[in-house]
């Protein structure tokens, strides 16, 4: 309920409550109450079934805000300061360097689901949120891009947010961020080509940005890190060359760790977690394309 502080006199609020935790539902009415005695206009919506999940929440909670022009979007660990809504009209902030590479060159890039503000029209007029993937912002995303809406990120608005707290909740999380834009993939793909996109677009999106970044990358990830490297190291009759062993995967981590507040104190962890979770990724692709 800390969101509560960006709302403006003259908007609305609402809560997306789909938990079935008794503890967590008086926490978030305790918290309800105290708002609407400041006198927000803040409501909790709570559905008798979860369909849809996220999507189905988020599709529900529209319905009483179509009257508004902008919605912004949190979720319940994002913790946005009172000057937020002051300070952006934008689609998200997260992965700094690439969404603002993709934003910058003209290309498409993806809401993260949450602290970002959506014009509703433009929700609305693409047919609002979908459930078909476990990525509905991208989902979204795609839809709004498609249909020739533009997003802009504004790369020096941030909103602080909670990291998970355990290894397993990082691994479900990465799961679904892998898993769900190859399910995007296959069901937008004819979409994708058939929209009024230039040629060129078209191409990078279907083979670029999904085929390669989403879906190849995990692959030769998994094999070169997990698989040659360690061969190479056991087997002397296995030749890395020395720019694939070294120059690229050192190349990769500064790149990455330069975006990083703090970033070089990490970065030898960074790259064997990484690799580490290349097996989970992996799976998460080909669940991807199973389903």
């Amino acid at each position: 309920m800390h969101t509560a502080q960006v709302i403006p006199p003259v908007t609305a609020g609402e809560v997306l409550d789909d938990s079935t935790d008794r503890m967590t539902r008086e926490l978030v009415d305790d918290k309800l109450m105290e708002w609407l005695e400041r006198g927000l206009d803040i409501e909790v919506l709570r559905r008798t079934n979860r369909a849809g999940y996220k999507a189905g929440a988020l599709k529900e909670g529209l319905q009483r805000l179509q009257d508004f022009d902008f919605v912004a979007i949190f979720d319940a660990d994002f913790k946005p300061d009172s000057a937020f809504l002051a300070q952006e009209i934008s689609l998200n902030y997260h992965c700094k360097c690439e969404q603002y590479a993709h934003f910058s060159s003209g290309t498409f890039f993806n809401f993260n689901g949450t602290a970002g503000v959506w014009r509703v029209r433009t929700i609305m007029d693409i047919g609002g949120w979908n459930s078909r993937t476990t990525v509905e912002d991208m989902d979204l995303s795609l839809r709004a891009y498609l249909a020739g809406w533009k997003g802009m990120y504004l790369r020096d608005v941030t909103c602080l947010n909670e990291l998970p707290a355990s290894f397993f909740a990082y691994r479900k999380q990465q799961h679904r961020w892998t898993c769900g834009p190859v399910q995007l993939w296959r069901k937008a793909a004819v979409d994708i080509w058939a929209s009024s996109l230039p040629l060129h677009s078209k191409l990078d999106l279907i083979l670029c940005y999904f085929g390669i970044w989403k879906v190849a990358t995990h692959w030769v990830s998994m094999g070169f890190f997990c698989g040659l490297v360690p061969l190479s190291v056991f087997t002397p009759e296995v030749s890395v060359p020395l720019w694939a062993l070294v120059h690229i995967p050192v190349l990769v981590t500064l790149t990455t760790v330069a975006f990083t507040p703090r970033g070089w104190m990490h970065c030898i962890h960074y790259v064997l977690f990484e690799n580490a979770m290349g097996l989970v990724r992996l799976g998460a692709v080909i669940a991807g394309k199973s389903c």
